[in-house]
């Protein structure tokens, strides 16, 4: 198996995100999120995303099949000038084979003209925040609720470009 990582730019590989998008949603989230909520991220809208913002998103490839992705950008929030780690989603089959941590590595490296790097992470995805902490994230004590049918917390977790990952 040979993992190309690149940016999504054809046709097929917004698809492909899109699937992948959608599975991993449902591989991720089905035992933390309310079910009522998780019936909202449709294929369709995961198709959305994909054809709205083409940009600044990195696709793992297995030959010609898309298994993985990284969003990255600005912060959202404009107040600060920081880079942020917006979605990273690796099909179950494909874990622990380096993806993620190839995926990561490369989008931190675009992003490494900022001096911190920020992500939002569910409390409950023990999963994803030990990876984040292996890749050299740690928890800045900011948190806030989201409303999904019931209160969901998310935690944002920082790190300094200046770390060689």
């Amino acid at each position: 198996m040979v993992i190309t990582i690149k940016p999504m730019v054809t046709a097929e590989e917004i698809e492909g995100k899109s699937l992948v998008h959608w599975q991993t949603w449902r591989e991720a989230y089905d035992d933390l999120l309310p079910a009522e909520f998780q019936d909202t991220m449709t294929l369709e809208r995961c198709r959305f995303f994909s054809q709205k913002y083409p940009e600044n998103t990195l696709i793992a490839m297995d030959g010609m099949k898309v298994v993985g992705f990284i969003s990255y950008g600005n912060f959202r929030d404009e107040t600060i000038q920081a880079g942020e780690i917006i979605a990273l989603y690796v099909l179950k089959d494909y874990y622990g084979k380096g993806i993620a941590q190839k995926l990561m590595k490369e989008a931190l490296t675009i992003l490494e003209h900022f001096s911190e790097i920020f992500l939002w992470v569910l409390k409950e995805n023990k999963r994803a925040i030990a990876f984040y902490q292996k890749m050299g994230f740690t928890f800045d004590g900011q948190e806030k609720i989201l409303d999904l049918g019931k209160p969901v917390k998310e935690l944002r977790m920082m790190c300094s470009s200046n770390k060689s990952f």
